[in-house]
């Protein structure tokens, strides 16, 4: 792994599984951080950047916002970027509004012109009604991310890519994607990072999000096997990561 600058890690099936920390991911961290800079990605939407790394300092590993870099994070940049006076119907968490209002981006229910889906453990038919309401307007449809499961201490969970489907279903339109494996969150990091994609490791547990964006835009990757896909899914997937790890 030699003229690597700077690691990007994701944290589901990586760092953690739900609220427990997965054995010696603490101890790899500590390492890594020895050889470069460190970003942690995540495709969940559900919590501020400020929540996780609150999360992983309750774990033992040291972390700041800044190195934080979310997919709800980087929907309400890049709404807020390219989209004039944009007033957002979200399906989402806390975490995200907080992100979308901090942004200066307007989050409501009457009058929106955009439609922002993710991960929504309050999600109803009302939500998806309406959703489905303002993208038949013409409003924009966009997703924090396809996941279709989550990897929790219990198990997998629904992922966003669910309730994404459920609008994709009724509405017939695909969205525009905002986290990994699209190209505005690849850019985004490259951006944070400031280094050539060939100098960055992204470390993830998926096939189809972490090893796929790495692969498309040039930087090395590592699959770690303690999230959603194990060994034997590489054997079927046309997606080959660089490295393939037991654990972080």
């Amino acid at each position: 792994m030699s003229g690597i600058k700077c690691f990007v890690i994701d944290l589901d099936g990586v760092v953690y599984r739900g609220n427990e920390l997965i054995p010696g991911a603490d101890e790899g961290l500590a390492r890594l951080r020895k050889k470069g800079r460190i970003f942690f990605t995540t495709n969940n939407a559900t919590l501020h950047r400020e929540d996780y790394a609150e999360k992983l300092m309750r774990l033992g590993i040291p972390a700041s916002p800044y190195e934080v870099l979310t997919s709800g994070y980087v929907a309400a940049v890049h709404i807020k970027t390219y989209y004039d006076d944009p007033r957002v119907f979200l399906i989402g968490e806390e975490g995200l509004k907080r992100e979308l209002e901090e942004q200066d981006v307007e989050v409501g229910q009457r009058g929106c012109n955009l439609v922002l889906a993710a991960l929504d453990r309050g999600f109803n038919y009302n939500k998806l009604a309406l959703g489905l309401k303002y993208i038949n307007n013409g409003s924009p449809f966009l997703a924090t991310n396809l996941d279709n499961v989550l990897v929790s201490e219990s198990g997998l969970l629904p992922g966003a890519g669910a309730i994404v489907s459920a609008l994709q279903t009724a509405s017939k339109k695909e969205p525009i994607l905002i986290g990994k494996p699209s190209d505005i969150m690849a850019d985004f990091i490259l951006t944070k990072a400031g280094v050539k994609p060939e100098e960055i490791l992204i470390i993830g547990d998926r096939l189809d999000t972490d090893i796929a964006m790495g692969k498309n835009f040039g930087m090395k990757t590592a699959l770690v096997l303690t999230g959603y896909n194990k060994e034997r899914d590489l054997r079927d997937s046309k997606i080959k990561p660089d490295y393939v790890l037991d654990k972080l």
